[in-house]
């Protein structure tokens, strides 16, 4: 193992291709806002949403969104094999399972040292080796988060909620203009995700307030009115309010902090789905708050769905447990603590504490 390990870039190979699709989808995004194109009059003068360029647009991007994909897709396959290459050196190749790198990081980390204490390796290897590991998670973690922003900047959510509108729909200026809004809230995560193919290697940046999660959350608030699971449309309330001013500037990892607080919220969706399928038609309701005092930053977001008793079954490595297993791997690079607990008859609750 080279250092090539704490360098992303080296990892993202095909970083031009993910450039080139950037730059068209870019391009292929600023048609959701061409305002000479995106209304066609009705008879009466009435204004009407053009529903066939927003549905052709979305059809043009999904390709590039793929492209994109395949790309980060094989990146993690490079880091997988990395991960065996290094854990086969330690020993320990045989004992842990690395397949779809779905697992806690930290309880990993703390395996690997604990096995490595009764090996008969050097004390410089099993250093070397360690930090080999850490390193790849990082990168693996990376690259998930990576993969989160093209999920939030695919156009197929709000392609399947125009769909369903009727004519009336089409007409109202109140539903247009929420539209348009919500593609530009996807057009800032797409930004966000330029920035960081950009800015591969940069682990934290400057931050002096938290104005980036009040458009995160107004983004998921629209989405998850239109929240589909197995093809099954539910209607998901969000609350938010959100501390946005620090005490002092900070040097933090923005893109992570969002990550976790989505997956926050994608699980407190799933909490809700399964709750309604257990115990029938519920009003879904998500409330998060983002605290800020001298100490700390905290985020915390609770659910009126399912009551997961054993919280442990959350952190064992499997793919139904990805959300929090990612909210959890980005939360150890960042040093906070992540706090689950069941709020009894009443929901869940899901929490981030940073030190300040």
């Amino acid at each position: 193992m080279d250092n090539k390990t704490e360098n992303v870039s080296a990892i993202l190979f095909d970083i031009e291709k993910i450039s080139n699709e950037l730059k068209i989808l870019i391009v292929k995004y600023n048609k959701f806002f061409n305002i000479a194109e995106i209304f066609s009059s009705e008879n009466g003068g009435k204004t009407r949403l053009n529903r066939q360029l927003f549905n052709e647009n979305h059809e043009d991007i999904q390709p590039s969104i793929l492209g994109i994909s395949l790309c980060l897709d094989e990146s993690l396959t490079i880091v997988k094999e990395q991960l065996k290459e290094v854990l086969k050196l330690c020993g320990e190749a045989e004992k842990l399972e690395v397949s779809n790198l779905i697992f806690d990081d930290e309880n990993f980390i703390k395996m690997i040292e604990l096995n490595l204490k009764n090996s008969l390796l050097s004390k410089e290897l099993k250093s070397k080796y360690l930090k080999d590991i850490n390193n790849i998670l990082n990168l693996k973690n990376r690259l998930f988060n990576l993969k989160y922003y093209l999920d939030m900047f695919d156009t197929d959510t709000f392609d399947k909620y125009i769909n369903k509108l009727g004519v009336e729909d089409l007409i109202n200026s109140t539903i247009i203009f929420q539209i348009i809004d919500s593609y530009a809230l996807q057009y800032e995560e797409l930004k966000k995700f330029e920035k960081e193919i950009i800015n591969l290697n940069q682990k934290n940046e400057k931050i002096t307030n938290l104005n980036n999660l009040n458009y995160i959350l107004e983004l998921h608030k629209r989405r998850t009115d239109n929240f589909i699971y197995a093809d099954v449309r539910y209607k998901i309330f969000i609350d938010y309010e959100v501390e946005t001013t620090l005490p002092k500037p900070i040097y933090l990892n923005k893109a992570y902090l969002e990550n976790i607080l989505s997956c926050f919220i994608e699980q407190s969706c799933l909490d809700l789905i399964k709750k309604e399928l257990k115990k029938g038609k519920i009003q879904k309701q998500i409330e998060v708050n983002v605290l800020v005092t001298k100490a700390t930053i905290q985020l915390i977001v609770k659910n009126n769905g399912f009551e997961i008793k054993n919280i442990n079954s959350m952190f064992l490595s499997d793919v139904d447990n990805k959300t929090i297993l990612e909210a959890k791997n980005l939360a150890y690079f960042l040093n906070g603590k992540l706090d689950i607990v069941t709020l009894e008859n009443e929901g869940m609750q899901y929490s981030l504490t940073i030190k300040i």
